[in-house]
């Protein structure tokens, strides 16, 4: 399928390619690679199923390291829209875009009113909490839990990935104190370990907090729920983290 959309986009086409999230961005890696990231061809590679949404499907239907596998890539472009309406308001921006592309998408998505990393917002608070793409609902309850113990709070979503991303994060960070990530992916290799990076190239003394899956999800079984309680970073203890350090300054 990669094959043949590399060269439907040579003759001047733009092709989408969809299927299961982990099987568009892992096992035709290869062929990404090789096609139109190598050669910069508007491929639209579409994964459904992000994180472990689908959750009796198991580890084989698990995208939960869809992102780390493709980040690395210059000239490529991760599209991880937070909700349904905002793939209706930016799907004409990214059909346009002249990149290959990995879109990241949610089987049932919730509505999001957060503000988003690569329109450049400014950060307000000391603490400001980055999700990526569909994980906002789960970032909007660990922002909300911090506001509610009276310490202000900056949500954010990080719904597209490149080559500038990294810049965008150290000019919103440079006057915050914690930066608190939420992916339903592995706390490596994704959104956390980018943050982490652009902490380290702008010499930023912050401090941050990964929430992602901890482990490799098999040997049970579950809705995407209950898979989250089970092998996600406890939210509970990232709150309470972070409302001891503000108190002990």
């Amino acid at each position: 399928m990669i094959a043949s959309a590399t060269g439907l986009a040579e003759s001047g086409m733009v092709p989408y390619c969809y299927s299961i999230a982990t099987f568009t961005s892992l096992r035709a890696l290869e062929f990404t690679r090789n096609g139109p990231i190598a050669h910069g061809l508007p491929v639209k590679v579409v994964g459904v199923g992000a994180g472990m949404d689908y959750g009796f499907d198991g580890l084989t239907h698990f995208a939960i390291d869809d992102v780390s596998a493709l980040r690395p890539y210059p000239g490529f472009l991760i599209w991880a829209p937070a909700d349904a309406e905002e793939v209706t308001e930016d799907l004409k921006d990214i059909h346009n875009d002249p990149r290959p592309t990995y879109i990241r998408l949610l089987r049932r998505g919730t509505r999001s009113s957060n503000r988003r990393l690569h329109t450049n917002p400014i950060a307000k608070s000391k603490i400001v909490v980055l999700s990526l793409g569909d994980a906002h609902q789960l970032g909007s309850k660990i922002a909300t839990d911090i506001q509610n113990n009276g310490i202000p709070v900056d949500q954010i979503s990080v719904t597209r990935i490149d080559d500038r991303t990294l810049n965008q994060m150290v000019n919103l960070l440079e006057k915050v104190d914690i930066c608190v990530t939420v992916e339903s992916h592995l706390i490596t290799g994704g959104l956390g370990s980018l943050v982490c990076e652009a902490v380290a190239t702008g010499g930023l003394g912050i401090k941050v907090i990964r929430v992602g899956v901890e482990e490799l999800p098999i040997s049970e079984y579950g809705d995407a729920e209950h898979l989250e309680k089970r092998f996600m970073t406890n939210t509970g203890q990232v709150v309470e983290q972070i409302i001891r350090s503000v108190k002990s300054k």
